[in-house]
């Protein structure tokens, strides 16, 4: 019996032990890898385009990560709904400005292997 008392004691304090996965240690710039160290699983996880939503229901929070990357932390539920609409909007501006950015160096790269060929001919 004292040997059952000492295992469940052990057990107990090593559960105690263990850190407890808090939502405020959560902050914009985090990686999803830190984030589920620091907050725990989500309860859902959607992906809208470039973003990836992680709702935390027990915290009433919201993870809008871009690229891997804490963006904003949502706390309301109606400040959720606003919010996620205007980063979708800005994640689209965003979008066509690194799109435009990259289509003016695929330009830069075929006009200057179209020079490079003029010269070899």
């Amino acid at each position: 019996m004292k040997i059952l008392n000492l295992i469940v004691a052990v057990l107990f304090l090593a559960s105690c032990s263990q850190q407890k996965k808090e939502f405020k240690n959560v902050s914009v710039g985090m990686t999803q890898t830190e984030v589920t160290q620091n907050a725990g699983e989500p309860s859902s996880k959607k992906n809208a385009g470039p973003l990836a939503l992680w709702v935390y229901l027990e915290a009433n929070r919201t993870v809008v990560f871009r690229n891997d990357t804490v963006l904003n932390v949502i706390t309301s539920a109606d400040a959720r709904v606003d919010s996620i609409q205007m980063l979708l909007k800005n994640a689209g501006k965003d979008l066509k400005k690194d799109l435009k950015k990259e289509a003016g160096k695929a330009i830069d790269k075929i006009d200057s292997l179209g020079k490079n060929l003029l010269k070899e001919f």
